[in-house]
């Protein structure tokens, strides 16, 4: 008896949109983290052009990946960006490992993600 899918991280994030004001950008752009790191770079690059459609037309050459850490179930990654108005821009990526819903509950994980979200947007007295 094979093991049971609990879970779609499409769904979670879809639901999560719908239900809160958060902004939680979801892609059906897939990453296979077990390539090299620069096999992976122009998928992520494809990625971040697929959530942000400001930089999608984009060429690869202003777009930076690196590694920040490889833990025991992600990769997070930062990216930059130099857009065409000579601003750049960073942000983190975190791709999950492969079978790592089986042992973390990705659905309460998005939901204290959405909680801190809120924490942080909101003014502290």
């Amino acid at each position: 008896m094979g093991a049971v899918k609990i879970w779609d991280a499409m769904e979670v994030a879809e639901e999560a949109r719908e239900n809160c004001c958060s902004e939680i950008h979801s892609s059906h752009t897939t990453v296979d983290t077990s390539l090299s790191f620069p096999q992976m770079t122009p998928k992520i690059i494809e990625l971040c052009k697929d959530l942000f459609k400001k930089w999608s037309n984009l060429d690869d050459s202003q777009f930076s990946v690196e590694t920040i850490s490889g833990g025991i179930t992600n990769l997070l990654l930062k990216v930059s960006v130099k857009e065409e108005n000579g601003n750049s821009t960073c942000m983190t990526v975190r791709l999950y490992g492969p079978n790592t819903e089986y042992v973390i509950n990705r659905e309460r994980e998005l939901q204290c993600t959405i909680f801190l979200e809120k924490s942080m947007n909101s003014t502290w007295l």
